[in-house]
């Protein structure tokens, strides 16, 4: 009886023991306060989640809409300011004006798109840059399209300025 008091009474220390967190670790067996220690000094650092094929389709997405934006913004104003009777300021935008409606088409499509993140962000804008400066090159490859979205005078015009960029099949 005595014996078996002494196992109680040292079982009964050994779960408070453990409930408290304080168990004796044996040196050659890895218990929960030595992993802990271990992955504080040696733990594998935060790795950058790899992207989803969703993830990478929305980056093209959002390059695409910014290249769309840019060319409905350009539209827009150019249209626009054909229409007689608007503030003498509209006209005077110019070249900014399509800025400004290309900025705002993007920002819509932030929102529709969800395009809120920061490579989706970064897409966006290259893709602005890239039909903002290739809008010659486009007009220079495309003019009878050009022509019919635009005036054949405008058309013309960003089209000789783009001749050096002209494709062409024979090498």
């Amino acid at each position: 009886m005595a014996q078996m008091a002494e196992q109680k009474a040292a079982f009964a220390e050994r779960l408070k023991r453990i409930n408290s967190g304080q168990q004796y670790e044996h040196a050659d067996v890895v218990g929960y306060g030595t992993q802990k220690r271990y992955e504080k000094r040696y733990g594998d650092k935060a790795k950058r989640p790899k992207r989803s094929r969703v993830d990478r389709f929305m980056v093209l997405i959002a390059f695409l809409a910014g290249m769309t934006a840019m060319l409905l913004g350009r539209l827009a104003y150019f249209q626009m300011s054909r229409i007689e009777g608007l503030p003498p300021a509209f006209y005077d935008l110019g070249a900014r004006g399509m800025i400004l409606f290309a900025l705002v088409l993007a920002a819509m499509m932030v929102v529709i798109f969800h395009l809120a993140t920061r490579v989706r962000l970064q897409a966006l804008l290259v893709g602005v840059v890239v039909m903002h400066y290739g809008e010659v090159a486009v007009a220079a490859n495309a003019p009878e399209l050009w022509s019919q979205m635009f005036s054949p005078e405008y058309a013309a015009e960003i089209s000789a300025r783009g001749a050096e960029y002209r494709l062409t099949t024979a090498g």
